[in-house]
């Protein structure tokens, strides 16, 4: 009697790639997520005329691609794996390699060309693999009342191939995610209690490059522009942030997210958390709306970040730390 395939013994496994395009031939680990691993063809039909009505009388496949769409919280130790394919490079540090040799800092930054990954994605009958995954879009967002912090992310990929290894056996960590009321919020330098939620979202255009050569995949990935956009909402007791908008000469703000969770230990007068720290230096508003939805007044805000890296004592758009006892994500 054949078994059953059930949708609850799903699971996606993520390992950084050595080399872009070249699949690892396991998982570095397996994190927790709902996602769907996708394989598109573009087919040609063929449509002449051929001396009656009939619409199509074939069709060829051309060029392939993989895409997968991992949505669920944002885990301290398993999410930045994302967090390296989008922004591209990553710093490892200890900072107390003496005492707490198990706690690592990890800073993201911006960088030209991203870390690709490989992504294994089991559906219970079978386990399909994505190499040379990209990120195309990065989105962390939480909310106060009852949410955890969630990461969604968008990532385009070798069309998939079925994964002819050794069994592969899922284990999990115990890491929990970041309750959505524990973000501490700077805006404009200054601590914040009126910000109830937020979206960050980074958005990068990758070109799959289909050259002539015997081949449907593609063979390299072009990154282009990147942007990166601050959504939130806050109480309207005041005008004082509205004004930063409404205003006619533009006030701009930084903007800076930082959660704990769990310590990691202690030493000394120094306590180590599990951590996430993003920074944005510089949030120019591209809109504000009211919002009287609720029982008290609400403002809606948009904003884009701008980037100074070229400019003497400039900063990038966007940047990072996790802390965690993780190692390293790039081995």
């Amino acid at each position: 009697m054949a078994g059953y395939s059930l949708s609850k013994r799903s699971w996606l496994g993520v390992g950084v790639e050595s080399t872009p395009g070249t699949a690892l031939v396991a998982p570095t680990v397996y994190h927790p997520a709902k996602s769907i691993m996708k394989g598109t063809k573009k087919r040609e039909q063929l449509k002449e005329e051929r001396g009656n009505r009939d619409g199509v009388y074939g069709i060829v496949d051309t060029i392939r691609e993989g895409a997968i769409d991992p949505k669920g919280p944002f885990y301290a130790d398993t999410s930045p794996y994302f967090m390296l394919g989008a922004w591209g490079a990553v710093t490892s540090t200890q900072p107390d390699a003496t005492n707490l040799p198990n706690v690592h800092k990890h800073t993201f930054a911006l960088a030209d060309q991203p870390k690709t990954l490989t992504l294994f994605k089991n559906y219970d009958a079978a386990v399909y693999v994505g190499a040379y995954a990209v990120v195309e879009k990065w989105t962390l967002k939480f909310a106060a009342d009852g949410k955890v912090l969630e990461n969604d992310v968008a990532l385009k990929h070798l069309y998939p191939v079925k994964y002819a290894g050794a069994q592969l056996t899922p284990t999990f960590s115990p890491v929990q995610p970041f309750a959505g009321y524990a973000p501490q919020i700077t805006l404009g330098g200054v601590s914040t209690l009126d910000i109830d939620d937020v979206m960050i979202e980074f958005d990068q255009k990758c070109t799959l490059w289909y050259p002539a050569g015997g081949s449907a995949d593609f063979a390299a990935v072009y990154f282009g522009e990147r942007t990166v956009k601050v959504d939130f909402t806050a109480r309207f007791d005041t005008d004082a942030l509205y004004n930063h908008f409404f205003n006619g000469s533009r006030t701009d703000d930084s903007f800076t997210i930082d959660v704990k969770g769990p310590s990691l230990g202690v030493d000394g007068a120094n306590t180590y958390y599990q951590e996430l720290n993003i920074s944005v230096p510089i949030i120019s508003y591209d809109s504000m709306d009211h919002d009287l939805s609720k029982d008290n007044v609400l403002i809606k805000a948009k904003a884009t970040a701008i980037s100074t890296a070229n400019q003497t004592g400039g900063s990038p758009m966007i940047s990072a730390f996790v802390q965690n006892l993780v190692a390293s994500y790039t081995v």
